[in-house]
């Protein structure tokens, strides 16, 4: 009887130990999601978009979703810079078609997003205001950007 006993509570603490580990390994997914991914559907909905895209891979092993469409200019047009695409999270959005530089250009945001999640927006503008501090063009001197202009 007290074999059976230390048994089950051997096997509940195993349980126990791989739920948390599953949930451990799902974290660094839910952190780079938020806000992200709410986001990005908010812009699919707002611009009419109903399809998910194209799905990029990524060399980490995760992937991208790329939308090209020509609803999403309402979205860009709205952006203090003009891009030809931009960066929520995992998804990439864009007008036409993405040529391959831009691809690789955003795929690098894409990484940024994943590393730092929620803090990914607040830093961007950290660096964009860093930028102008220093004299530098506040985009094109933002670091992320120069990182993503260097895999292009």
């Amino acid at each position: 009887m007290l074999i059976r006993i230390a048994a089950a509570l051997i096997d509940a603490r195993l349980a126990a130990g791989r739920l948390a580990a599953a949930a451990w390994a799902a974290l660094p997914a839910a952190w780079a999601a938020l806000p992200a991914e709410p986001l990005a559907r908010l812009v699919l909905h707002a611009c009419g978009v109903r399809g998910t895209g194209r799905s990029v891979p990524l060399p980490d092993g995760g992937r991208a979703r790329v939308v090209e469409d020509p609803r999403l200019a309402r979205y860009l047009d709205f952006m203090p810079v003009r891009p030809f695409a931009q960066t929520v999270g995992g998804w990439i959005f864009c007008r036409t078609e993405l040529p391959e530089a831009t691809l690789r250009h955003e795929l690098e945001h894409v990484r940024q997003w994943r590393r730092l999640g929620p803090l990914f927006l607040p830093a961007y503008l950290a660096a964009s205001a860093a930028a102008a501090l220093r004299g530098a063009p506040a985009y094109r001197g933002n670091r992320f950007e120069v990182a993503a202009r260097s895999r292009e």
